[in-house]
């Protein structure tokens, strides 16, 4: 575990790979890596657990119930590209720009959400699809058990391998100095996530009541004490725009009465798309929503009972 491997005899730094055996698996609220928070800390309420492997002794953990945070450190192991991002191989349909070199599955610039799909490099951003597939995750220690940790506030996506848990240490982890560009550390018009931004989450009398039912039939596997936390817990995850740059402009076929139907109050701040529902997989439960403007209304959930993990991230008109 950890040792060095090469691709063949003669060696260059490009050749070498390293073995690492995950520490632990993570169960998570979000089931999906659609749907899960694009960074830590934005939803307090989603809970987590690294739940840990065999061979990790359980004395690993005595001392971490000091600390109030950590880092989780895992895998994006989602990507769509995730095993050709992780052997090298050339893909198929991978493109980079002609400077890149050989073609391959990483793309050396994404589409930025905060940004509306404007490019940066992949490495002056968060994206998950990373030459090397590691996240970095800063969450709250709620509790330490024998062989597992609880926290909240985590991004990461359920079944994903932790490979390292580091505390938080204020005195070197924050840095006062420190700077980043405006579109992710300071104010902007129109509420402070540039377009991702949403005014207000509501809950329809039918979405509260499918919501409370679903959470129900699923509590048992839940990672929530009650319907209460829950419903909570849904209001923080539909608190900003979780489509991507794409789905959001792309255009979709509605009417004017429909979307003024949702808002309840025949609100006139609609656009394209508003009567589209879209689905998120939250702890178990698939929860219904729709966008009227920059308003979010729950209208329906049901029990998360899909076999294609993306088969609830379809959308249909009605």
């Amino acid at each position: 575990d950890g040792e060095a491997t090469t691709t063949s005899s003669a060696t260059s730094a490009t050749d070498v790979r390293y073995a690492l055996r995950a520490l632990g698996t993570f169960r998570s609220a979000f089931r999906r890596r659609l749907g899960a928070p694009r960074q830590p800390s934005l939803v307090p309420l989603a809970r987590g657990r690294v739940a840990l492997h065999a061979h990790v002794p359980a004395s690993a953990l005595e001392g971490l119930e000091e600390f109030s945070h950590c880092w989780l450190l895992f895998l994006f192991h989602e990507n769509t590209d995730f095993h050709a991002s992780v052997t090298r191989e050339i893909g198929k349909t991978g493109k980079t720009g002609a400077a890149d070199g050989p073609r391959t599955t990483t793309r050396g610039k994404i589409r930025v959400p905060r940004l509306n799909g404007e490019k940066r490099g992949c490495l002056a951003t968060r994206t998950p699809h990373r030459p090397c597939p590691i996240g970095l995750s800063l969450v709250e220690i709620v509790s330490v058990g024998e062989r597992w940790l609880d926290v909240a506030g985590a991004d990461v996506v359920n079944g994903s391998p932790i490979l390292d848990v580091k505390p938080y240490v204020p005195y070197s982890d924050c840095n006062a100095e420190a700077r980043a560009p405006l579109w992710v550390s300071g104010p902007v018009d129109d509420g402070g996530d540039g377009p991702l931004h949403v005014d207000e989450v509501v809950m329809t009398d039918a979405g509260e009541l499918a919501v409370r039912r679903a959470w129900e039939a699923m509590k048992k596997r839940s990672l929530y004490r009650d319907a209460d936390e829950f419903v909570a817990f849904t209001l923080q995850a539909l608190g900003r725009d979780l489509r991507s740059y794409h789905q959001r402009l792309k255009p979709t076929p509605t009417s004017a009465p429909a979307a003024a139907s949702v808002a309840g109050n025949g609100d006139e701040d609609h656009a394209a798309g508003d009567d589209i529902e879209w689905k998120c997989a939250l702890d178990g439960v698939v929860v219904s929503y729709k966008h009227v403007g920059k308003r979010v209304f729950v209208v329906g959930a049901e029990k998360d009972t899909a076999d294609d993990p993306d088969a609830y991230y379809t959308t249909s008109v009605k």
